[in-house]
């Protein structure tokens, strides 16, 4: 594909933003549809994202994806949220329509996606989160509206943890209770868990040898692990879940899925999954 003055610009703003394969996964999805599209990496500092949100507008990108550390700090820059994204308060794609930025966001989405992929059960169970950023909101808001029992949060900062509290009383009969992330609390919640997610970046490349826990010993050998990393796709906590025989779920299919979602927002195509799942999968297996 030749670039020129038609090409239409995607992005990624985050930081870090060097391990991520979006640009590749989108990059060779444009070349397979023919598409006059580039998807470009751009990382961001915190005292630069007002100067980035406005390059949104001032280059006419087509849109960004938007990763940590800015799900939440891009919404005072934005002109209207999507009712998902309002509701969670994150945002992982912003697409600039006509000069609005305009915030959705597709990680809740793409994980519930996930789970029925793998036959897994969401209504009526028990789920914990490891970590409350902006990944936690969304899919938190997504596992509410998909009639989850109860949610439990941890993270290191339990003001964080407390705030994901609020955000389902709206959801019927789903409860929900924070704490400080510890060994203690979470051998206490994770003993009852039917579904845990880390949506922490602990274990994400570089840091590979990383685990969010010491242990998994409390868990019940009926509970689903899930990581939403995908990079590595073994988690060093998927393979402490794998060696105790828990069924484990890498961050792959969520991550495909909210990229497809992120094109079809963008662009209004529906692009082949399994073909950018196959990219991400060769990439990874080299690596």
């Amino acid at each position: 594909m030749e670039i020129n003055a038609e090409t239409k610009v995607l992005g990624l703003l985050g930081n870090p933003v060097g391990h991520s394969l979006s640009p590749l996964m989108h990059n060779k999805t444009f070349a397979r549809m023919g598409l006059n599209c580039v998807y470009l990496p751009f990382q961001v500092l915190a005292e630069q994202l007002a100067g980035a949100m406005e390059s949104i507008l001032a280059l006419n990108l087509q849109g960004v994806n938007v990763t940590i550390p800015f799900k939440e700090a891009v919404i005072p820059y934005l002109d209207q949220l999507s009712p998902i994204a309002r509701e969670c308060g994150a945002v992982n794609v912003i697409k600039n329509e006509n000069g609005r930025l305009v915030g959705y966001n597709t990680d809740g989405t793409g994980f519930v996606a996930a789970l029925r992929d793998e036959a897994i059960k969401v209504e009526g169970s028990r789920v914990l989160f490891i970590g409350a950023g902006g990944a936690a909101r969304s899919l938190a808001a997504t596992l509410g509206q998909e009639k989850a029992a109860h949610l439990d949060f941890l993270d290191t900062d339990y003001d964080r943890a407390r705030s994901l509290t609020g955000l389902i009383n709206g959801f019927g009969n789903c409860s929900a209770h924070a704490a400080h992330m510890n060994e203690a609390s979470f051998r206490e919640t994770s003993s009852r868990a039917d579904i845990i997610i880390n949506c922490s970046p602990v274990g994400m490349y570089p840091g590979v040898d990383q685990v969010p826990v010491a242990s998994l010993d409390a868990v019940d050998g009926r509970t689903v692990l899930c990581d939403i990393i995908y990079n590595p796709l073994q988690t060093s906590l998927l393979k402490m879940g794998q060696t105790i025989g828990l069924k484990t779920i890498n961050g792959l299919a969520m991550f495909v899925n909210q990229g497809a979602l992120t094109l079809d927002i963008l662009l209004g195509v529906n692009p082949d999954r399994e073909y950018m799942k196959a990219v991400l999968e060769e990439r990874l297996g080299q690596g």
